[in-house]
């Protein structure tokens, strides 16, 4: 079955590697999709399970200003409780069911990629209310107990869209690795 030209090889890329219109207002990079990242991943062949944007859907585009009993909470918080963590939770089913349905087929998942410093898909870092600190952000963190459930362990990959240089060798390490088996 699938006896093509297809790789069978697929990564998870954040919603906004593609689609800068997601971001938060202040926060995109480029006009459309981050540039030289979005080419690295079309150029190598793999297919793209393009993730939705937990923060567009739980929050909105205009999501700044995340407030309990008048304190402003930040972003990831907000995606940590109630409609924003009702958003992350069916969102990675979604990725899931997309991933299983992958799998089931002999495809392989080569990997997750996000964007540290993002209160959602950060991997290494995130953005809190005071300013950035390590961990990952909270949809990021949904979806690797959602992977970790049905035994994939799979790289996450951090990009930094402002700071491409040592990023970019790693996405293009997880890419040629792919291109290799």
């Amino acid at each position: 079955m699938f006896d093509d030209q297809r790789s069978k090889k697929v990564i998870l890329v954040l919603h906004c590697l593609l689609n800068q219109n997601a971001r938060i207002e202040g926060c995109a990079y480029f006009p459309g999709a981050m540039g030289e990242a979005a080419r690295a991943v079309v150029d190598s062949g793999v297919g793209i399970l393009q993730m939705p944007c937990p923060e567009l859907h739980g929050l909105g585009l205009d999501r700044r200003g995340r407030m309990r009993d008048g304190t402003d909470i930040g972003i990831r918080e907000a995606l940590l409780e109630g409609e924003g963590q009702k958003a992350c939770r069916e969102l990675a089913r979604q990725v899931m069911d997309d991933v299983n349905e992958y799998r089931k087929h002999g495809f392989r998942i080569i990997g997750v990629v996000g964007n540290d410093g993002s209160p959602a898909c950060g991997v290494d870092t995130t953005h809190y209310v005071d300013g950035e600190r390590a961990g990952a952000g909270a949809f990021m963190k949904v979806l690797r107990e959602e992977l970790e459930k049905v035994g994939l362990d799979v790289p996450f990959v951090a990009l930094r869209d402002h700071e491409w240089g040592e990023r970019a060798k790693r996405l293009r390490a997880l890419l040629e690795a792919a291109a290799e088996t």
